[in-house]
């Protein structure tokens, strides 16, 4: 005779088993999430230097290439636990507790300096991944950078991101080679420590701390620190959403007219390589947050060229 209970036990494990399946749900909306490496296959890698071909991402293109002279100002974000251990796009295995980024262009890898515009930290970070593709960030922070920048529990931030020439020259030859040191390795490669030669007596001179000159050297430098420091503080960077840009006023008062409703749109005068263009702008904003909101509305209207603008 048919036991009634495990006939119902088993319908039950047809319905359950499927909801058990994981679901991967991204840090980052506009990263791709690539399966998480199984170390107990001891499965291997193997990263690659990479510059890319065009791609699309949600109806934009991007076009990474090799710019030696990369300085911007913008937003950045970070991401972490969601893609810890996924591959990136160049076929390492993310660590968010690295000092590594992701860049939509840059050749991976490259090093840039990232500087926080609001408290003057500043760090270097290996970029070998690919993204943000959210409300046009400009770099993506892994979890460890993104603390020691001071960003991690604010979120966002806004941040200069120069690249680096001579280290970033270094890991496309290394990387060339199969190989991809890490930022504390490559600092060593580029500054190896100075060997004192065996053979010199070095005398070292006893500095009297009471002396005059030593208190008002050690003053001074004191005060120069602080005041580089604070030069950066002081300044008050504005956020700014750029629609567009064009040569003459006529079609930037038709593009000013269209949005009419925002009451923070502006057009400003700038000459870029000598040419005169008519910018149509929204802003200025204090918050991150309130300029994502004009940003994407404007997506969502059709004006794929939008972006965002710091200064």
């Amino acid at each position: 005779m048919i036991n009634i209970n495990r006939v119902f036990f088993l319908i039950f494990l047809l319905f359950i088993l499927p909801s058990c399946t994981t679901i991967e749900v991204a840090a980052n909306l506009g990263k791709k999430v690539i399966p998480l490496i199984d170390k107990e296959k001891k499965t291997k890698t193997s990263p690659v230097y990479k510059v890319g071909t065009p791609y699309v991402i949600d109806g934009r293109t991007y076009y990474p290439k090799k710019n030696l002279n990369y300085d911007k100002t913008g937003v950045a974000s970070w991401y972490g636990p969601k893609f810890h251990g996924k591959l990136t796009a160049n076929g390492e295995i993310f660590d968010q507790y690295k000092m590594t980024a992701a860049h939509k262009t840059l050749p991976i890898p490259s090093l840039v300096q990232v500087t926080n515009l609001k408290n003057g930290k500043s760090i270097l970070v290996r970029i070998n991944d690919r993204g943000p593709f959210v409300n046009d960030r400009i770099i993506d922070l892994s979890s460890k950078a993104a603390d020691v920048l001071s960003l991690k529990n604010i979120g966002t931030g806004l941040v200069r991101v120069k690249l680096m020439r001579s280290e970033s020259i270094l890991l496309e030859k290394l990387a060339k080679k199969g190989q991809f040191p890490e930022v504390d390795e490559l600092k060593k490669m580029v500054n190896p420590p100075i060997k004192k030669p065996s053979n010199i007596n070095v005398k070292v001179l006893n500095i009297n701390e009471n002396n005059k000159n030593y208190k008002q050297d050690k003053k001074k430098y004191a005060i120069l620190k602080k005041i580089k420091t604070l030069e950066i503080n002081k300044k008050k960077f504005k956020i700014w959403i750029q629609i567009a840009a064009f040569k003459n006023m006529k079609s930037a008062k038709i593009l000013k007219n269209k949005f009419k409703s925002l009451e923070k749109i502006n057009i400003n005068k700038a000459f870029i390589n000598g040419n005169l263009f008519y910018r149509v702008r929204v802003g200025p904003f204090k918050k991150i947050e309130e300029a994502d909101k004009i940003f994407n509305f404007l997506r969502q209207e059709g004006m794929e060229g939008t972006k965002i603008v710091i200064n």
